[in-house]
Order: structure tokens, then sequence, then C-alpha cells
């Protein structure tokens, strides 16, 4: 029995180190992966692990795309001609083209920075600006508002560590929060007869 165990130890450890994630973003990972905001299985999701800068633009151009119907294609190759492009994985580069073109990610330098890790500041910064637009840009330190705005939505829960490194279960959690509460926006503003966006939805109906 002893040695059946110690044989076992190995594919225990490789396990537990390649599936090491928590049911909440596991739950994440099947709503993510249903969408096509990530298509990697299971085992080669690396939820647990950090998530890049250039893997974070894929996501939020698929979340954009599950979430409106609408292909973010890029408008303007010349656009956001970054020094280090040659870096960026090969199947990657347009989706980061796109999240610069559409000022999500890397609007104001010249490096984009492909595999740096991505921040909780940096995070909700530019999850905010899909979900918000432009509307919590300009404050210092950059990410204050835009942090708070998706802390009153409950989005993101915890906002003191602005530094902590994302890891990429979290951010389809996030993610997941984030399609819940414009479905909750859109679902109040449909109950609310007097609302001027209400009537206006209900005559193009």
């Amino acid at each position: 029995m002893k040695k059946l165990a110690f044989l076992l130890l190995p594919f225990l450890l490789v396990w537990t180190f390649v599936f090491a994630y928590t049911a909440e973003q596991k739950e994440a990972y099947d709503w993510a992966y249903s969408r096509w905001i990530t298509t990697q299985p299971l085992e080669k999701a690396d939820l647990d692990w950090n998530i890049t800068r250039q893997a974070l633009a894929k996501m939020l151009i698929k979340f954009h795309e599950s979430r409106y119907w609408e292909v973010k294609y890029i408008s303007d190759p010349n656009a956001c001609q970054f020094y280090d492009k040659g870096s960026i994985t090969e199947d990657l580069k347009p989706f980061v083209h796109a999240a610069c073109e559409f000022k999500l990610m890397g609007v104001w330098t010249k490096y984009f920075n492909p595999f740096w890790t991505v921040t909780r500041a940096q995070f909700g910064t530019v999850l905010s600006r899909l979900l918000y637009w432009e509307n919590y840009d300009g404050w210092n330190p950059y990410y204050k508002k835009h942090l708070d705005a998706l802390k009153k939505h409950w989005i993101m829960k915890y906002t003191d560590s602005p530094e902590m490194l994302e890891k990429r279960g979290d951010i389809m959690i996030m993610l997941k929060r984030a399609y819940e509460v414009l479905d909750k926006e859109i679902e109040d503003l449909m109950n609310n007869k007097s609302d001027p966006l209400n009537l206006l939805i209900k005559e193009i109906q």
C-alpha cells in the first residue's frame, strides 16, 4: 500500500499543480468557454496563473463580441504601431491592435509589452473602459475612479491592493460579473416605464 502511494504521489502533485483553481473560477471558466471568451480546454486554461497583457487583450475583445454580437474589426491598420509588435504572439496581434485602437489598452505608449503580467489597477482600468468608455479616465492615481466604479457594481470586490497580479481565473470571474451587471441594468431599464430610453426601445421594437 505504501509503495502504491509512493508511485501515485508524482501524479497527485502534477494534478494539484495543473488543476489548481477554485469552484468559482471553474464556474467562470465554463461561462467564458461557452462564449468563446477563452478557447483553451480546462487542462490548458491555467486558471491559477497570472495573465499577460496580450492574453487580456484577447479576452476583452472576445467579451465585447460575445456581449454585443459585433466583431471588433481593425479599421485603421496604421494605428497603434508598437515598437515591440514583433514580440507579440502572431495569433494575438489582431486582438492587441483592436484593444489599442478602441482605446482599451496601450493607448498612450509605443510599447505594448505583451508578456508583462497585469495588476488589479491595470485590469480594473481597462475593464472600466470596456464597460463605461472613458468616463473614469483622468484621475490621480489613474485607476482610482475605475476601481471605485467596478466595486460599486460588485464586479470587483477587493480594491485595496491595486498592485496585486491578476490570475486568469479571477479575470473570468469579473468578466462574468460584468456580463451579469449589464443584463441587470437592461432589465431595470425595461422595467422602468418612465425612462426615456425605455420608451425609445419600445418604439424600436
